[in-house]
């Protein structure tokens, strides 16, 4: 049996596909084509033709399978079978003999689909089966290219797109971004983001003079998996506890803003870790965050908003935050002390994220994994030998 299978995967050297992909492309494949069955067999059923045209089904799988392509547009789609109907209804009018009606029609509709640049391989199919109808496309004559083709692949791309629109819709809203540090500047040496932007990648993909089964967004991920499997190659099994800065500083909810402020200062550190009486995190406090809230007083400087923002009030009413818990981010992402580094490193990337607390087995806080320190450590192992 293993022989079998490692047999079947050598022949079928195909990429792998996820189980959710799987389902998704059957189920809008298993959607599209009720659609078009549907609305075409409601307005073609009393007509001598076929009310569909069987190379749809293999348009389904290029739209339902490879949603990517760029032979899945709207031009390659609708007009490949435009154009392959009209050869087919041609070639079958003027050209009896069918054997020679067959390669013609097929072989004119590669050729019109590469000059008009819409290639969709099941226009072949539809340039075909339009030469093997024969009586009935002769009866029908021209109108065959709108009722049931054009009316199949019009109701086949809305179908799909308004299908594939609704998926991401509900993926958008399954999406949870938790309110963790975010600043915007990367740390050097930490390539984890692509130099480029899409529309690059774009620009990059009209200049092949081929079709490239893969869009913008497709491009941008395999660049980031090749970025983080070269982080992992360089770290190697490097743990959270051989990089963290332990001990670190850290503050409690009421620990008043000024003194926070002066542990920034003092240890020349741009976040303190905020944790309850359990020794537990709660949240963080960065630079960031004093900055956020200075900017609305009124002062010239921006140290000077800091000073009025850390200052105490005297009394027991303040209209100001006045303790680390009113201006830290939280809740505050944490990882175990035993984790890799090199797996955390999509989460730094993902979450913008420059100082991790660090837990041990009892959710207590032990240390702070600092992004520029990671930075640190693939720079070095980045650079060349010396001679």
């Amino acid at each position: 049996m293993n022989f079998l299978r490692a047999f079947f995967h050598r022949l079928a050297d195909q990429q792998r596909i996820n189980h959710r992909e799987m389902i998704l492309s059957t189920l809008v494949a298993l959607l599209a084509m009720t659609l078009v069955a549907w609305i075409s067999y409601r307005f073609l059923s009393n007509a001598s033709a076929p009310f569909i045209v069987a190379s749809m089904g293999a348009s389904t799988v290029l739209l339902a399978a490879i949603p990517s392509s760029p032979m899945n547009r709207a031009w390659p789609l609708l007009g490949s079978h435009l154009i392959c109907a009209v050869i087919g209804v041609t070639f079958a009018r003027y050209i009896p003999a069918i054997l020679f009606a067959i390669p013609l029609a097929v072989a004119t509709a590669i050729l019109a689909m590469q000059a008009l640049r819409c290639l969709h391989p099941p226009g072949g199919a539809t340039a075909m089966l339009t030469v093997l109808a024969g009586p009935e496309v002769a009866q029908l004559g021209y109108q065959f290219v709108l009722t049931p083709v054009l009316l199949n692949a019009a109701v086949l791309w809305g179908a799909v797109r308004a299908i594939a629109f609704l998926l991401e819709i509900h993926q958008e809203q399954d999406r949870f971004e938790s309110p963790i540090e975010r600043q915007d500047s990367q740390t050097p040496g930490l390539n984890l983001k692509p130099p480029f932007e899409a529309e690059d990648l774009h620009s990059a993909l009209t200049h092949f003079d081929t079709f490239v089964d893969i869009n913008e967004d497709e491009l941008m991920r395999l660049y980031q998996e090749a970025n983080h499997h070269y982080h992992r190659r360089h770290l190697g099994d490097l743990r959270c506890s051989d990089l963290m800065i332990p001990n670190p500083v850290a503050a409690e909810f009421g620990t008043p803003l000024a003194e926070a402020w002066e542990w920034l200062a003092r240890h020349q550190i741009t976040a303190v870790p905020v944790i309850n009486r359990a020794q537990q995190p709660i949240g963080i406090v960065t630079l960031d965050d004093f900055i956020s809230h200075a900017r609305d007083y009124p002062q010239a400087t921006l140290e000077e908003r800091i000073q009025a923002l850390i200052r105490a009030t005297p009394g027991p009413n303040s209209d100001k935050p006045e303790v680390v818990g009113q201006i830290m981010t939280h809740p505050v992402i944490s990882a175990p002390e035993t984790s890799h580094v090199a797996d955390l490193l999509p989460l730094l990337d993902e979450q913008k994220i420059h100082h991790l607390p660090i837990v041990n087995g009892e959710a207590k806080l032990v240390g702070v994994l600092n992004r520029g320190q990671i930075a640190s450590i693939l720079q070095q192992s980045a650079a060349p030998d010396p001679d």
